[in-house]
């Protein structure tokens, strides 16, 4: 088998990885989250996420039967099966979703020269809106677009940030003192992320949604996915997001973060693209999903279904 290609590419200067495959299979475009980078499919355990505060292994288990858990994703699993795939890290990871399609525009390219049987895009979280947007504006031949995790009716979670301040002052009592200054910055990263430009394009209400007009093409099979488990991480007093209910009213209680009806960021609902063909839940937070085996074979299954 040959090795990864860690790209001399100077197609935008973009930090891209690939893997020639069979030119006989179709290239898999995988598209990064918001704040995220290319580790987060190649090498997750160097990846961060929640806008880059916080290393991965906070929101994935370590250990599975007592031993240090290997975290593997659909770039290893289509690798492995030779299917032709390419990931970069977005320039602007937490810019506006405009500002990646030139980007993909340039990976796509790369992707056309790597097999002549077309591309599927993968897309994880904002991932998944960033391929929306791009079909919507271009006829290159995407044969399948694939989510995971993705807000396509956008997310309320922005709109828990004015919480922030009641939650400190309810978490400080139950936090050892020992904990408190780590406790205390957590909860002011996690603010701050909440209360960004990036996070508030996904607000259901923002320009974005409003002006994105897309349909379903003709000959491009859609698939989604979504988990319902919405806690994220555990600290030794409580769990985030479930330490909301605490200060937020039952009526304005978004749905990303309860049980049964979002991941922690996104909710079951929105998670399915309109009009896709299929869509499957998972019983994940919007990380674990990525890395969960049934999620990962449930993909599998549908590429070689369609694409043997």
């Amino acid at each position: 088998m040959r090795e990864d290609c860690r790209s001399d590419y100077h197609e935008m200067d973009l930090d891209i990885v690939s893997y020639p495959g069979s030119p006989e299979k179709p290239a898999i475009v995988f598209i990064h989250g918001l704040g995220m980078d290319k580790n987060i499919w190649v090498a997750p355990s160097k990846s961060r996420i929640l806008g880059g505060i916080f290393p991965l292994k906070v929101l994935v288990g370590r250990y599975v039967s007592g031993k240090p858990r290997v975290l593997h994703t659909l770039f290893h699993d289509l690798k492995n099966r030779h299917y032709p795939v390419i990931t970069w890290s977005q320039k602007r990871t937490a810019g506006p979703i405009l500002s990646v399609i030139p980007e993909l525009t340039a990976i796509i390219r790369i992707a056309r020269g790597m097999t002549a049987e077309g591309i599927i895009l993968v897309g994880h979280s904002r991932g998944g809106l960033i391929g929306r947007q791009y079909l919507s504006k271009t006829d290159s031949p995407i044969k399948g677009l694939i989510t995971i995790a993705t807000p396509h009716k956008g997310s309320a979670i922005a709109k828990v940030a004015r919480y922030f301040s009641p939650l400190a002052s309810l978490i400080s009592p139950l936090v050892p003192n020992s904990d408190k200054s780590n406790v205390a910055r957590s909860i002011k990263r996690i603010g701050e992320f909440l209360k960004s430009r990036a996070l508030q394009e996904l607000l259901p209400e923002s320009h974005f949604f409003e002006s994105l007009n897309d349909d379903p093409r003709a000959g491009v099979f859609y698939i989604s996915a979504g988990g319902i488990n919405p806690v994220l991480f555990n600290f030794s007093t409580f769990s985030f997001p479930v330490i909301f209910e605490k200060v937020i009213p039952d009526n304005l209680y978004p749905d990303e973060m309860k049980k049964g009806k979002g991941d922690g960021l996104v909710s079951a609902e929105s998670s399915k693209i309109p009009w896709s063909g299929e869509h499957y839940y998972f019983d994940c937070n919007h990380a674990e999903i990525l890395f969960d085996e049934g999620v990962r074979e449930t993909f599998i299954h549908a590429v070689e279904l369609m694409f043997p």
